[in-house]
């Protein structure tokens, strides 16, 4: 069996041969008449070692997996690049992330209703917001409900109103009122999809792909998108965050690199799945796992996502609330650089390749900046370990 090496070098034999006998053949070259003999000679050497091109295989995708927290951006990163490397979403797979948005909207709705109705400011409305506060707790608690215009009208009226807007406000990023925790448990892009409720419940709404990048729909399966970049073919695989979706991170095969993903925003809020546990540490131990456990021998490439979020939250939340050694105050910058540290600091192979990025998922032009970037680390890393970095 040919090694790839012995074969590259028979075919550039060849190659080289052919290039000199052209050259002669315009009067440039002094090699002698015998090189003409000689390529069928290496021809029927590379036929006879198996190099020929007709055995030659299929050059195999390198292989990235996005591994991270549940709620991180990953899926959102993974739709960027379906949409970077193709041209975006069909109208059909548009349409299939209609019931995402749907439940999305009235999930919010429904959390902010319930909060007003905890908090007591229920019994200051009129009797007709009441009444539409019932209707939507109602129908995000059906299973099979869908966002009618009726429904719409209820979720507008009520995101106009007094009582939600001051929930809304004491639920602030500090997340602080009267000395109690006030935070709501809202995806990052509730308001952008309340402020359009009417046009969403339209009949034939067609997202758009920004819409589809902020809508948050957890994997729960293992997604694959296959493309081409740099003349090289790539493949992403997308795995589910959830606590209960982790097992399959166990992902046989050969994989190029690790890109993880986890939300700078996390450091003050917790797991949906465990209310005790902060999802920022959280993130560390999954990263901890990923990269010294599940992968260790392979080159890591970490986002820090969220960046345009966390650069607004850290002027109104101290770090410190997730690290007491943390004494950088609100600098989004030192707050940064403390985070950073804190991953790269578990990674115990100290020669370990680690490629660190700041992003912001929803954001097209930094994803397609960051990815090319991804290509070509992946790339680089390929050519040095086969010897030729």
């Amino acid at each position: 069996m040919l090694t790839p090496a012995v074969e590259e070098q028979l075919v550039r034999r060849a190659h080289s041969q052919r290039k000199g006998v052209r050259a002669r053949h315009n009067g440039t070259s002094s090699l002698p008449a015998s090189s003409l003999r000689r390529r069928p000679a290496v021809r029927r050497q590379c036929r006879l070692m198996g190099c020929g091109a007709s055995v030659v295989a299929p050059e195999a995708p390198k292989q990235l997996v996005l591994l991270g927290g549940g709620e991180c951006g990953k899926t959102t990163i993974f739709k960027q690049i379906t949409i970077l490397h193709s041209s975006g979403f069909s109208d059909e797979k548009a349409m299939e992330w209609v019931p995402s948005i749907h439940r999305s909207l009235l999930r919010s709705m429904q959390v902010v209703s319930r909060r007003v109705r905890d908090s007591g400011k229920l019994e200051a409305m009129l009797p007709e917001d009441k009444e539409r506060v019932t209707r939507v707790l109602e129908a995000a608690d059906s299973a099979t409900s869908t966002l009618t215009a009726a429904l719409a009208a209820d979720i507008k009226s009520l995101w106009e109103n007094a009582a939600v807007q001051e929930v809304m406000h004491e639920a602030d990023a500090s997340g602080q009122h009267d000395g109690r925790d006030m935070r709501l448990d809202l995806d990052d892009n509730a308001l952008f999809f309340l402020n359009k409720v009417e046009e969403i419940a339209k009949p034939g709404f067609r997202p758009s792909d920004e819409e589809i990048l902020k809508v948050r729909d957890p994997t729960r399966t293992i997604e694959t998108v296959d493309f081409q970049a740099n003349k090289t073919k790539f493949r992403v695989i997308d795995v589910g965050g959830q606590r209960m979706e982790r097992p399959k991170w166990n992902l046989t095969g050969e994989i190029t690199a690790v890109i993880f993903v986890c939300a700078l925003t996390e450091y003050n809020q917790v797991l949906r799945e465990d209310v005790k546990q902060n999802r920022l540490k959280e993130s560390i131990n999954l990263f901890d796992i990923a990269c010294n456990r599940r992968y260790p021998d392979k080159p890591i490439i970490l986002f820090l996502n969220k960046l345009d979020l966390f650069e607004e939250q850290i002027k109104k939340v101290d770090l410190n609330v997730c690290f007491p050694a943390y004494k950088g105050g609100k600098d989004a910058k030192r707050a940064l650089e403390f985070i950073r540290w804190k991953f790269t600091s578990i990674i115990k192979d100290k020669d370990k390749d680690i490629y660190i990025k700041e992003t912001t998922a929803t954001d097209p032009k930094n994803m397609e900046h960051i990815l090319n970037s991804v290509y070509e680390i992946v790339l680089r890393q390929n050519l040095t370990q086969s010897g030729f970095g």
